[in-house]
């Protein structure tokens, strides 16, 4: 149940407008002329040296800021930013049998098509890792967000990386994050591969004026799994 609520919750989302306030999945849609070129712990944390075999995963290396509410051993710690020193979080996640991690489809929004993934991880720590595309086949009241495969730069748009760590929200819409989400293989039904890379520098989501930074870095492979309310 909480896992179709996610479900819902995420598509939902992808046809909603941004409302301005910290924290929580948003969506914008974009200008047509605007493109660039109870949830059970799941999957399984894996270490930089143990290869994922399924087809549907990601990897997502994180070096978080230390600063207020941030700490970490020692055997954590690396140097980061231009003399910063940050706690470093490695995933490597095998979703191939959890397409309850993905909201893809067309619920509340025919014939358009969103896709999302939001994976709550556990252990070796507490995280909540979302990748939104947000509309990828698009209609005249609905462009695409991600009509195909390119670089997306860190933008007020989709797609979108966001990250929940050290009860801390970051993410690429936040002003001042600076990077990219690529696209090298792009699809829109059921099976097709949707697969690329992000990396780059995201700011926290605060009204603090001290926002502290986090250095992402990942791949990701997805098989894209049946649509939601079957369309």
């Amino acid at each position: 149940m909480r896992r179709w609520l996610l479900g819902f919750f995420l598509v939902l989302l992808v046809a909603c407008g941004d409302d301005g306030g910290d924290g929580g999945v948003d969506t914008v849609t974009p200008p047509a002329d605007t493109v660039a070129e109870d949830v059970e712990p799941a999957g399984e944390s894996r270490g930089e040296d143990t290869a994922i075999t399924g087809e549907t995963w990601y990897t997502i290396t994180m070096d978080l800021e230390t600063g207020p509410g941030v700490a970490c051993d020692l055997s954590e710690q690396v140097d980061c930013l231009a003399g910063a020193t940050c706690c470093r979080y490695v995933l490597e996640r095998d979703l191939s049998a959890l397409a309850g991690k993905f909201a893809f489809g067309s619920t509340h929004i025919a014939p358009a098509v969103a896709l999302a993934m939001e994976d709550h991880v556990y252990t070796p720590f507490f995280g909540i890792i979302t990748l939104n595309f947000g509309i990828i086949i698009g209609t005249s009241d609905l462009p695409p967000a991600c009509p195909g495969a390119g670089a997306y730069p860190f933008s007020g748009f989709e797609p979108e990386l966001k990250v929940f760590i050290q009860n801390k929200d970051f993410g690429s819409k936040i002003p001042g994050s600076e990077g990219e989400i690529v696209v090298d293989a792009w699809g829109a039904e059921t099976g097709q591969e949707f697969a690329g890379t992000f990396t780059g520098t995201m700011l926290q989501d605060t009204t603090k004026d001290d926002k502290l930074r986090l250095v992402v870095s990942g791949v990701y492979h997805f098989v894209l799994p049946d649509k939601a309310a079957g369309q």
